[in-house]
């Protein structure tokens, strides 16, 4: 019975020492192996990070752009352009920045940790009023000039809208439909007529009408739309 309970108790023992060595190993070097190579990789392999919040706009002039540097590792280099010009940044907090911006455009953001790895973003701004209003679908009947006017961002500055004729003489509009934008001046077909409009932020657009028998239109008006431009009827 001795004998017997001696040798079966045998590979037991061999299988504890067995399991004892490998949690040691697993312990000791294959589980401090696998984190210190995998901090290694992440320190290598990491991009920097960041997070951008584009403001709200009251006069559709400004927004505030609100930079901040969300990576774990110090940076070598971050630079912020618009435009191909540097961003004016002006520290507000821990790693955050802000700027104004005074137009629409792209911000071309790059940033480099110290690990050298790299960041090339582009940020869309388009909530600004940088564009002139609109004439369109003019027609000259009977002597009155109609068209319609529209500003898709900070709207059309209704009280703005006069005309000046070609002896320096300003009028204002016979008949006004701020819902629709449809404008009408009196016009002597043997004049030319310069409009002036302005949307809400102050952009301001000039268009000269006049009216021309040889152009190929059904009433003879041609027009060229743009600032301080000239258009035919």
């Amino acid at each position: 019975m001795n004998r017997h309970t001696y040798r079966s108790s045998r590979p037991y023992k061999y299988k504890s020492f067995m399991d004892s060595e490998l949690i040691h190993l697993l312990l000791f070097y294959i589980l401090p192996f696998l984190a210190v190579n995998g901090v290694i990789f992440f320190l290598v392999t990491t991009k920097p990070r960041y997070e951008l919040v584009i403001g709200n706009t009251n006069d559709y002039r400004t927004t505030e752009i609100t930079f901040s540097i969300k990576s774990f590792m110090p940076l070598k280099e971050v630079t912020i352009k618009m435009d191909s010009e540097p961003v004016d940044l002006v520290k507000a907090g821990k790693r955050t920045y802000r700027a104004t911006i005074d137009h629409n455009g792209s911000l071309e953001i790059y940033m480099m940790n110290f690990n050298g790895m790299a960041l090339l973003d582009y940020e869309y701004i388009d909530i600004l009023d940088n564009e002139l209003p609109v004439i369109e679908d003019y027609v000259f009947e009977d002597g009155i000039l109609s068209f319609t006017i529209t500003d898709t961002q900070s709207g059309v500055d209704f009280s703005s809208i006069s005309a000046v004729t070609s002896s320096g003489e300003s009028i204002l509009p016979l008949s006004l439909e701020r819902t629709s934008g449809r404008v009408s001046f009196p016009m002597d077909a043997n004049d030319r007529l310069t409009v002036i409009a302005k949307d809400m932020c102050g952009n301001e657009f000039q268009t000269t009408f006049s009216l021309d028998p040889q152009a190929d239109t059904e009433d003879g008006l041609l027009g060229e739309e743009g600032e301080s431009s000239s258009e035919s009827l």
